[in-house]
């Protein structure tokens, strides 16, 4: 999934908008983040109008819009405005991410079952019905999710695929952005796990242990702060693992 990202930060944008108002905000929107397909506009309203729109920028459509009165609103206000449209932002993303990558998982199903018509009626009849000592017996089911994660990342396949599913150029060429866009990310995020794994593994493989540095809170009775601290090293009884700040 894609992340926000902020060119100017929540508590900013007040301050931003009295200092641009009669310069770049005269002129034209100003976008303050972006996430996917969409961006946050900070747009001036009239003097003393400040407003927050959210734009799809794919389609060209505004999905959310609000306004503040200047004199009447607070940086804390703006900002709980400008976190709202963020996450909004960040919900409407994702669902399109779920809606567009669903459907060309869907597309892969179709295409399975036009491929395999025998297999289709007893694959789809063993799923039908749950027995969880029948799914516990069988090895020849195919496992749908990973067939789906491992062809879907096959970045050929998938624009091969929606070349043969969609006809209309427009929204040929949203799915094959989304799709190449998609699966990049999706495989980065993979390699990356990846490599972790490996390194963790690496490390295990060699005896290498790793340590880490906690602190705890603890409360001593003393007369002033040097007695508490002496109390302390006494009770630790100099053990090397433990650094007392001074």
């Amino acid at each position: 999934m894609s992340k926000t990202f902020k060119y100017i930060q929540n508590d900013d944008v007040l301050r931003t908008f009295n200092e641009m108002k009669n310069t770049t905000l005269a002129e034209r929107p100003l976008v303050i983040a972006r996430h996917g397909d969409y961006s946050l506009l900070l747009e001036k309203r009239g003097d003393e109008t400040l407003g927050l729109k959210t734009v799809d920028t794919v389609k060209n459509q505004v999905v959310a819009d609000r306004s503040y009165n200047v004199p009447n609103t607070t940086v804390e206000l703006v900002s709980r405005g400008v976190r709202h449209a963020c996450q909004k932002m960040s919900e409407l993303n994702d669902e399109d991410v779920n809606n567009k990558r669903f459907q060309i998982w869907k597309w892969y199903l179709l295409d399975w079952q036009k491929k395999h018509p025998s297999e289709s009626e007893r694959l789809f009849s063993k799923e039908a019905i749950w027995d969880e000592d029948v799914m516990k017996a069988e090895t020849d089911l195919m496992d749908m999710e990973s067939f789906l994660h491992g062809d879907y990342l096959n970045l050929g396949n998938t624009l091969s695929l929606i070349d043969s599913y969609l006809g209309d150029d427009k929204y040929r060429e949203i799915f094959k952005n989304f799709a190449i866009a998609d699966i990049m990310e999706m495989t980065s995020e993979d390699t990356r796990d990846k490599a972790i794994e490996e390194a963790e593994k690496k490390k295990c493989q060699e005896g290498e242990v790793k340590y880490h540095n906690y602190k705890f809170t603890v409360s001593v009775e003393a007369t002033d702060k040097e007695h508490a601290r002496a109390a302390l090293l006494n009770y630790l009884a100099g053990d090397p693992r433990i650094k007392v700040q001074k």
